[in-house]
């Protein structure tokens, strides 16, 4: 058995683990028992392993590269939700920490101002969806590396 992905977030191990397992490899989530623990203990032990029998390693490369490449990812993710267009800009008035202190401190807050993206075609507004978790982890391996957290 062999490492080919290690994480610090269960759901994103178990994800990686059920796609090897829908393109053909035999794939398990080592350290399940961590997911009880506080997140800076799940760092200290390691975080969950991927792991798959040798005969499967060089499939289960190829997938995760397909994965971290976003290859897996849905058509429609860098468009506008109502009219499909691939015409959009983000929000530079955004500022997720003023709304979060606005809500605890009980000030008022401009929903206009709440949306991240914005359609130039038709003018809708919504909620980006977040970066996938391959390009989350590869980045943050990236820092690691660099010994910097950007």
């Amino acid at each position: 058995m062999r490492c080919v992905h290690r994480s610090y977030d269960h759901a994103e191990a178990e994800i990686v683990a059920g796609l090897l397992r829908e393109e053909g490899c035999i794939a398990f989530v080592f350290e399940n028992g961590l997911s009880r623990l506080k997140w800076y203990q799940v760092i200290a032990f390691g975080g969950f392993l991927v792991m798959v029998p040798d005969a499967c390693l060089v499939q289960a490369r190829g997938v995760l590269d397909h994965w971290r490449r976003g290859d897996y990812r849905l058509d429609c993710d860098d468009c506008c939700p109502r009219c499909q267009s691939t015409d959009i800009e983000g929000n530079p008035n955004y500022r997720g920490w003023a709304f979060f202190f606005g809500c605890f401190l009980g000030l008022p807050i401009w929903p206009a101002l709440k949306w991240r993206e914005r359609c130039k075609s038709c003018g809708y507004h919504w909620k980006a969806i977040p970066d996938t978790y391959a390009e989350l982890s590869v980045s943050s391996d990236k820092a690691a590396a660099h010994g910097r957290h950007d």
